[in-house]
């Protein structure tokens, strides 16, 4: 019998005896009583160990609810640090990419301009050589006509002839 059925069953006996009359004095039977009494008394280390069964149930129960939801708080933890590690990472590849890029480019506008610079040295070369060549090759035309000049003016004063 468990302590809620003794109690009940006190309450039945003390509710159901006589009462004396013009008080509120009951008759009980003793025997009966006293039985009751007894289940009570060793219905309790029952009811007791019980309960402290149901409290150490609760209290590991909750043990482990605490070092589930530490367990889950370390993980989102680790997982929030990889994932800023991962972010930060990831922004200095970016900011190393675009100093890669901002330098290649830096770099192909000074080979454009030092091409350039070359290709007009080239030519400014090449346009000096032509004019001292195109100088020479007038000089050598006039150098002839005079000549050729004097040899037609001969031809001429002797075909008269």
């Amino acid at each position: 019998m468990n302590i809620h059925e003794a109690i009940d069953r006190l309450e039945y006996l003390i509710a159901h005896s006589r009462q004396i009359p013009l008080t509120r004095t009951v008759v009980i039977d003793q025997e009966e009583a006293l039985a009751c009494i007894d289940d009570l008394r060793l219905s309790l280390p029952d009811e007791v160990k019980q309960a402290r069964w149901t409290l150490q149930e609760q209290q590991r129960l909750l043990s482990e609810a605490q070092a589930e939801a530490a367990r889950i708080v370390n993980k989102a933890s680790e997982r929030a640090q990889t994932m800023m590690g991962q972010q930060e990472l990831l922004k200095r590849a970016e900011k190393q990419a675009e100093t890669m890029l901002k330098e290649a480019a830096a770099k192909a506008e000074e080979t454009r301009r030092a091409a350039d610079r070359y290709a007009w040295d080239v030519m400014q070369n090449l346009e000096s050589q032509l004019l001292r060549t195109i100088t020479t090759v007038k000089k050598g035309v006039e150098a002839l006509r005079i000549p050729a000049a004097k040899a037609r003016e001969i031809e001429v004063v002797s075909g008269r002839s």
